[in-house]
């Protein structure tokens, strides 16, 4: 997991200024049509959020943005809610609150898990038992959501930051910083561990293992040919005799190292290790 930056310009029209008002107005009247219960599985007008796979994908590299792995190689991505429709339902059509995550991190493992450690959310204005006269409705139409025209990396980190969330948030947070790596040369697999001494790093890792299956054995199996490629352009970094090979070999490193290349993190985490990567 490594940290990902929103690309505004991209987010469809219906999920931000008029178009999330519009939006937010069908929910909030779901809310209370059904007993503060929204049928987000019955009602196709409440499933709008596929519209926001696009640019999601572009924002996460054509990777899940859990795991690192390219989607197309493991299962399709989905648009995944980090903090799930069913227990804060007011965020569905938050862009703010989504991530592009393959369908193995998403469905077989995360669902409707969300695990924190501080006092849970509510929604950012209180509402009425019965619903409101228009007027009323309007005001919290605009309140209920943030609006990815107008928030803010700060301004959504203040909004969110009291829960104490155990898994990281690839937007908000720097994944790279809780997490650590593993190697098993025998049976060839690279396993997400704890940073040393980190308490942060201990709560982060298990929540990844927990809610994301990030040490599940496919996964821990498919990272073990990048990490071999790495440690080998590593050795020539080290030990070629000439300046251009070791260039080349420094070349081919920078390149895995990207953000768009598959687990970009892990590569990173060990090429500074190595004293290869600042």
């Amino acid at each position: 997991m490594i940290a990902l930056e929103r690309l505004p310009a991209g987010v469809p029209a219906k999920y931000r200024g008029a178009g999330l008002k519009i939006a937010m107005a069908t929910l909030l009247k779901a809310f209370y049509a059904n007993a503060g219960v929204v049928p987000f599985n019955q009602q196709k007008s409440l499933q709008i959020w596929s519209g926001a796979k696009p640019n999601l994908k572009l924002e996460s590299h054509d990777k899940c943005a859990y795991c690192e792995a390219p989607t197309a190689a493991v299962t399709f991505g989905d648009v995944e809610h980090f903090r799930p429709k069913s227990n804060y339902w007011w965020l569905a059509f938050c862009y703010d609150n989504y991530a592009y995550a393959c369908q193995m991190c998403n469905q077989a493992f995360k669902g409707d898990a969300f695990e924190i450690r501080g006092p849970k959310i509510t929604t950012p204005v209180p509402l009425p038992a019965k619903r409101p006269a228009k007027a009323v409705l309007e005001r919290l139409v605009a309140q209920l959501c943030p609006d990815p025209a107008t928030s803010t990396k700060a301004s959504l980190q203040a909004l969110w930051k009291g829960e104490k969330a155990s898994l990281p948030h690839p937007y908000l947070e720097l994944p790279e910083s809780l997490l650590a790596w593993k190697v098993d040369e025998i049976n060839q697999e690279v396993t997400i561990v704890p940073v040393p001494g980190s308490s942060a790093s201990k709560v982060a890792v298990k929540a990844c293992e927990k809610m994301l299956g990030l040490n599940r054995e496919e996964l821990k199996r498919m990272r073990f040919p990048q990490y071999d490629r790495v440690f080998s352009l590593a050795l020539v970094v080290q030990e070629a005799r000439t300046e251009a090979v070791r260039q080349q070999a420094r070349t081919r490193l920078a390149i895995a190292a990207r953000d768009d290349q598959p687990f970009a993190g892990m590569t990173r985490y060990f090429l500074r290790q190595w004293g290869v990567l600042e």
